[in-house]
């Protein structure tokens, strides 16, 4: 579970095939923290619905989503393949990012796993200069079909030690 919040951080794989060029999102530099919405929902669909109620208070005992703090630096955004390329390697080796449209304002793209477990549908836009929002659609071996909603706040010009 945690691989996946990883993955919804900077959007990127192994293997960028992009028919556009990588454009950074409008976004501020300095400190940013990131929370996730996960759609446990989506997540119980395949498990019989006898069994829903307690795996649902299973997991949502279990599932507390850190606030995820970065730092985003002129270098981040200079080197916006590399670092994809790093945020999604938990994906695996075998993964592609197609991108399908990338702006200032938005990014799409579609993640694909060679062996079928795993697709994940991306969109991501700058509401403005400090808010960046997600919607993840994933279809993965195991889970089923999520929904993951992510809100990038920027907070600071400058970084706290240690991010």
């Amino acid at each position: 579970m945690k691989k996946i919040y990883v993955l919804l951080l900077i959007i990127i794989t192994n293997q960028v095939k992009a028919d556009v060029d990588l454009v950074p999102l409008n976004m501020e530099l300095g400190y940013w923290e990131t929370t996730t919405k996960v759609d446990i929902e989506g997540m119980l669909a395949n498990i019989p619905e006898e069994q829903r109620a307690m795996v649902r208070g299973m997991m949502s005992s279990k599932m507390k989503v850190p606030v995820i703090k970065q730092c985003i630096t002129q270098d981040t955004l200079n080197d916006m393949e590399a670092q994809m390329k790093k945020s999604f390697k938990s994906a695996g080796n075998d993964c592609d990012l197609q991108v399908t449209k990338s702006t200032s304002q938005e990014f799409n793209g579609v993640l694909i796993c060679a062996d079928g477990t795993t697709k994940m549908t991306i969109i991501a836009k700058s509401i403005n200069s400090k808010r960046v929002e997600s919607q993840i659609n994933s279809d993965m071996d195991g889970m089923g079909k999520n929904n993951i909603e992510t809100i990038g706040e920027w907070k600071s010009a400058t970084c706290p030690d240690g991010i």
